[in-house]
């Protein structure tokens, strides 16, 4: 199900799409977004065309292999929380709406793991062996 996109107010060339499928999962990443920008881009005949995708998160990626659009994401996909947040804001269907079912939504935490910090002081940290 392709959904109308809007095309960047300002764009560095190329061209835009018009509408796509609503989400975009990234081969190289860990979570689906949501995307609000497509745009086709030749340099010169030498090149192959590649598109540059944003997503209302603010990430972006570019390319012709490493992300796929889709029309919903999976069943055990997490979609990032910051691009249905926004999208939802500026009056998009939610992602369960589109996808006719429940969606986990969520994000990528950070952790560290330095060997010469504990985590709490009840707990070791989880890389340290504990004699």
């Amino acid at each position: 199900m392709k959904v109308p996109i809007s095309k960047e107010k300002r764009g560095n060339g190329g061209i835009p799409w018009v509408a796509c499928e609503p989400f975009v999962e990234n081969s190289r990443a860990a979570l689906i977004h949501r995307v609000r920008h497509v745009t086709t881009h030749q340099i010169n005949d030498k090149y192959r065309p590649h598109i540059a995708v944003k997503c209302w998160c603010g990430n972006s990626m570019t390319g012709t292999k490493k992300f796929t659009f889709i029309s919903a994401p999976g069943t055990d996909d997490v979609l990032c929380a910051r691009c249905e947040v926004i999208a939802t804001k500026v009056g998009l269907p939610s992602a369960e709406s589109i996808a006719g079912r429940h969606v986990h939504v969520g994000g990528v935490v950070v952790v560290k793991h330095c060997r010469h910090q504990k985590t709490t002081i009840d707990e070791p940290n989880p890389i340290e062996k504990t004699n």
